[in-house]
């Protein structure tokens, strides 16, 4: 597949990377913006705590900095502190804090976090700090990560783990979770494979689709497949082994994804053939939300919807964009 890189340089290695329109943003470097023409703002505010991650709303009006394993985060509407966040402490140093940001057709942002309990998961109000899942019910029983909204936001998904530790992967109707809040602690859409047990990433695809990453341990080595399942018909519609450990998922089309274990590869969905490497992207050696034990992964970001992604360097941003087809 074809495809174009382009350089954007920056004067030191930037802290934290996501897209807001044809623009990479450094929330946690202080909400600097690097345009794809090559000008870059600056609004000069810096944020004085270790912060090493950061989600955005899709309009780009709100993002969380957040320490990826630790328990603070901050929510903010531009540069402006709208509040502080936690999470609870509980192996809070082992695995990925839990965050997400959702706008809303109506222009309301929806916070996905969990502010009380690992296992609980919570919809808030992002402009006010509104509660929209209160409950009162026992939640199941894991450690909630990786949180994604699926573009259009009817879906939201975690990527985390149960006690031994395993991989699990759930995702939850978000309309009828505003509605029947208890919804977050039961897991219909996944319950045909187990509760997504040994699922270590997911994302999600077009016709509410979800491709993921499955492993198999057994004690003559791990297998990895890359899979594609249904939401509305709750099956894996296929699933093929692949040569390499597979971690992180960017959906390109129906045919394709990236895999950003150790470095971007494309893949091929119909066979796991890896179609193209970017070797000299390094984007960490993380497979799952448990990664503690592993060196922090340098900042990257997904823009499925245009087919690119973009990964930090010590000097600068490559951007990669993909053709059509």
């Amino acid at each position: 597949m074809d495809f174009h890189q382009q350089t954007l340089k920056t004067p030191c290695a930037v802290s934290s990377l996501c897209w807001s329109g044809d623009a990479l943003v450094d929330p946690v470097g202080g909400a600097v913006r690097y345009h794809l023409d090559g000008t870059v703002f600056d609004p000069h505010v810096r944020f004085a705590y270790r912060f090493d991650r950061a989600v955005m709303s899709p309009d780009g009006r709100y993002s969380v900095l957040y320490e990826s394993l630790g328990t603070t985060g901050l929510l903010l509407e531009g540069t402006r502190v709208v509040r502080q966040l936690t999470r609870d402490f509980y192996q809070a140093h082992v695995y990925d804090y839990p965050v997400a940001l959702h706008t809303l057709p109506s222009g309301r942002t929806l916070l996905a976090h969990c502010p009380e309990s690992y296992c609980v998961l919570e919809l808030e109000d992002a402009a006010t700090g509104e509660r929209l899942t209160k409950r009162a019910n026992d939640p199941v029983d894991i450690f909630h990560s990786r949180l994604q909204f699926s573009p259009d936001g009817r879906y939201l998904s975690s990527a985390g783990w149960i006690w031994h530790p395993v991989d699990a992967v759930k995702v939850f109707d978000v309309a009828r979770a505003l509605e029947v809040p208890a919804s977050l602690d039961q897991d219909a859409l996944m319950d045909a494979e187990d509760g997504g047990i040994f699922y270590l990433s997911a994302a999600f695809g077009a016709r509410d689709t979800l491709a993921f990453v499955r492993v198999d341990e057994s004690r003559d080595g791990d297998t990895f497949y890359l899979g594609t399942y249904s939401l509305a018909e709750r099956k894996v519609l296929s699933e093929v082994a692949l040569e390499d450990a597979a971690g992180p998922l960017m959906v390109v089309g129906p045919e394709h994804v990236v895999d950003f274990h150790r470095h971007p590869k494309l893949l091929e969905r119909a066979t796991g053939r890896v179609v193209q490497r970017w070797e000299a992207l390094d984007t960490g050696l993380a497979l799952g939300s448990i990664r503690h034990h592993l060196p922090a992964p340098p900042p990257f970001a997904m823009d499925p919807a245009n087919r690119r992604f973009a990964v930090g360097t010590a000097d600068g941003i490559q951007v990669i964009t993909l053709a059509a087809q």
